[in-house]
Formats: structure tokens, C-alpha cells, sequence
């Protein structure tokens, strides 16, 4: 039986009786089936590292070309070569600041520019927050709530009257998770969203191990990376968090005891957004949390992101609506298919999806989400899989 709660939420239980449809088939034709699946897996393997491939040496090739050109300007005019904006320092910042996100491309500024200059613009990167998240803008149903439900046309009737998209709210297939697709100029996505907010929780990487590692380490259904983690000799292996991170309700890292960009849950499912420290995390009751920035949206209203200076990138986040339910989110990025994504686009696709608080998480070669023991997007790592990751946000 499914049920639904009257609070413009759904939350359904998970079917008892799940037919397998090939278990209904003859051997021929099952073995039709299977054959039909080992190509097609095989044909989008190849296809991922034919894009991948192609798709580094065009965003090389195009990273390098707009820095020298960048430098020509700022020698010779910015009129001569076309590029009047190049004189202002934004542009040369929102490149740079672009670059020093990547692991690969971290080298690209310095060609043009001296270590100092490249150290002065990634200082300049200084948030402005003019919001406290009120966590009572979130409602987590009760166990009364749960049950005391609608009838599914009921809901619909109510979500419609809303002005919801129905396809975010309703889950037709009744295992309390919705996977939506998200596609814009230049990019696309997914969008996971786990309609209770008390099966996600943070878990640890290890010594930076893989998604698939970690979640089937924990028994989690699904998730996406997490937070940021120290990589002083750039070889990404995710080993060691960085910034203020908790994990089942016990502080891991201790960053650096001044107010950071941190994103966590509660004790009650709420998702916490904004700038805390130690203390913060214990007030609000964090029992699972990493540290990244910029916060994309606070108690409904999108935040000032333009002090990053950042341009298109694989970009991952996490977001919560009014009604609890938590949204992953991940955008693919340095690909032929998909370039990547704005921190404005972030934004912009998490109100979409109604989110009242979101944070920025790890994205570049971390950005991924794994489903049911499989990848969903693309990775941009230069195995086009998971990459070592120091935490991730997971469901059960």
C-alpha cells in the first residue's frame, strides 16, 4: 500500500512485491536481453572516453587560449584584440579563480602570471552573508504526519493548486527517491532527491576511497561526494578533510576554529547552511556535516556567489526543501556534452527544484553520484570514475 502525507510531501513505501521481468522470459530470449545490455554497456564505455578525451584537449586547448589572450590584451589594448572588458580585473580574476578550482588546470595562470599575483587574486575570494538560517522554515513530518495521509489524487490536486512540479514531488515507484534529469545552456545533470530526510547521512572516505567503495562499505542505496579535502601536492587522492567535518554525531576535523562555509544535518534531518564554527555545530545538534563554500541559497533567498570570481565547472551541491526532503545535485562538466556549470546556475537550478537552503560541496573531478551500484552522470577524473573522496552524502 503507499502512502502519501498531507503536507505537500510524499513519502511512500517501498513495494513488497517486485516483479523481475526477466525472470518471466524463455532462456533465448533472456539471453537476447542480457547480450542486448553487454553492447550497449560496452558502447557507452567507449563513448565516455571518446568524449572525455576529446573533450580535454578542446577545454586545454581553449583555457590556454583565453589566458594568452587575456595577456595580449592587457599589453596591447583590449580593443586591438577585440576584448574592451579585459582591462577590468573581473574578468582576469573570474579566470583565474576558475583554474585554481581544477586540479589539472591549476598550472594555466601561472604561465601568464607571477605566484604572487596568482596568491593575491585567490585571497581576494571574501564572502558576504547577510543571512542566519532559520531552521524552523523546515518541516520534517512526524510519524503522525506520516501515516495521517492523502489519497494520491488528493496530493496531486494540492501540488497542482501549488504551482509544484509534479515530478519532484510524486514517487511513482514507491522507493522514497526521485532521480530527475536537469539540463541547461552549455550543461547537463541530475538531480536526487530523497523525499525523507532521516535516511541521508555523512560518511567517511577512509584513506580516500571511491563513491562505490564507501557507499557499499556503509549498505547506502546512493549519494554524492561531499566536502573539501587537503591536496598539497595535487594528486586529488582525498585522503585527509579539510574544514570543520562531523560524522555520526563526532567531530573528525576541527578546521580551523574560526567560522566557516559548512553545510550538515541535524539530529532531526534538518540541513544546516552558513558560515559556524565548533561551537555553531554543537548548538544546532550536527551530527553529520563538511565544510565547502559558497552557501547557494539561505532560508529562500540565493546568495551574493560573484566573490568567487568563478566561471563553468563540474559543480555538486546539496539542498533542502521546506518539506525536508534533501536534494543532491550534480552537474557534469569539461566534457564535448557538457561544459559545465556557474555557481548562479547552481542557484538557479536549486530554486527551481524549491530548495529553501543549499550549499556548494567539492566539485571538478569530484563532482559524482552513484544509484544502486552504478555511476549516474559523468565524472571528469582522468579514469572517468570516482576519484578518492574524503566523505560523501549517502542514503539508506
Amino acid at each position: 500500500m503507499d502512502y502519501v502525507c498531507g503536507v505537500s510531501h510524499t513519502f511512500k513505501r517501498v513495494r513488497v512485491h517486485n516483479v523481475n521481468e526477466e525472470n518471466m522470459m524463455d532462456p533465448r530470449s533472456l539471453e537476447k536481453n542480457q547480450a542486448k545490455r553487454r553492447r550497449k554497456k560496452k558502447w557507452k564505455a567507449f563513448s565516455t572516453v571518446i568524449n572525455r578525451i576529446f573533450g580535454f584537449f578542446l577545454v586545454t586547448a581553449i583555457m590556454v587560449g583565453i589566458a594568452g589572450l587575456l595577456v595580449l590584451a592587457s599589453i596591447v589594448g583590449g580593443e586591438a584584440v577585440g576584448l574592451p572588458e579585459a582591462k577590468s580585473p573581473a574578468l582576469k580574476n573570474t579566470f583565474v579563480a576558475t583554474m585554481l578550482e581544477t586540479r589539472r588546470f591549476k598550472f594555466v595562470p601561472r604561465i601568464f602570471l607571477t605566484e604572487a599575483e596568482v596568491k593575491e587574486i585567490d585571497a581576494g575570494r571574501t564572502p558576504v552573508l547577510n543571512e542566519v538560517m532559520d531552521p524552523t522554515l523546515i518541516h520534517v513530518p512526524s510519524d503522525e504526519e506520516y501515516y495521517a495521509s492523502l489519497s494520491p489524487e488528493e496530493l496531486q490536486a494540492q501540488l497542482q493548486q501549488q504551482g509544484k512540479n509534479l515530478a519532484y514531488y510524486i514517487d511513482e515507484d514507491g522507493d522514497g527517491y526521485i532521480l530527475a534529469p536537469v539540463k541547461g545552456k552549455g550543461y547537463n545533470g541530475y538531480m536526487l532527491i530523497i523525499l525523507d530526510p532521516t535516511r541521508v547521512f555523512v560518511a567517511q572516505g577512509g584513506e580516500g576511497q571511491t563513491i562505490n567503495y564507501i557507499a557499499e562499505h556503509y549498505g547506502a542505496i546512493g549519494g554524492i561526494n561531499g566536502g573539501a579535502f587537503v591536496d598539497e601536492d595535487g594528486t586529488g587522492t582525498g585522503r585527509e578533510p579539510e574544514g570543520m567535518t562531523w560524522i555520526d554525531g563526532r567531530l573528525v576535523e576541527d578546521g580551523r576554529y574560526a567560522r566557516e562555509s559548512f553545510v550538515g544535518l541535524d539530529d532531526e534531518g534538518i540541513l544546516h547552511v552558513g558560515y559556524f564554527n565548533y561551537k555553531d555545530a554543537l548548538d544546532r545538534k550536527i551530527v553529520g556535516g563538511v565544510s565547502f563554500e559558497p552557501p547557494l541559497i539561505i532560508n529562500g533567498v540565493a546568495q551574493d556567489t560573484t566573490y568567487m570570481h568563478s566561471s563553468i565547472n563540474p559543480r555538486s551541491a546539496i539542498g533542502q526543501r521546506a518539506d525536508g526532503a534533501i536534494l543532491m545535485l550534480v552537474i557534469d562538466g569539461r566534457q564535448l556534452s557538457s561544459a559545465g556549470a556557474t555557481y548562479e546556475d547552481l542557484v538557479n537550478i536549486m530554486l527551481e527544484f524549491d530548495a529553501v537552503n543549499a550549499c556548494n560541496l567539492d566539485g571538478g573531478s569530484s563532482t559524482v553520484m552513484y544509484l544502486n551500484g552504478d555511476l549516474v552522470n559523468s565524472p571528469s577524473s582522468a579514469s572517468g570514475y570516482s576519484r578518492g573522496l574524503p566523505n560523501a552524502f549517502l542514503f539508506r
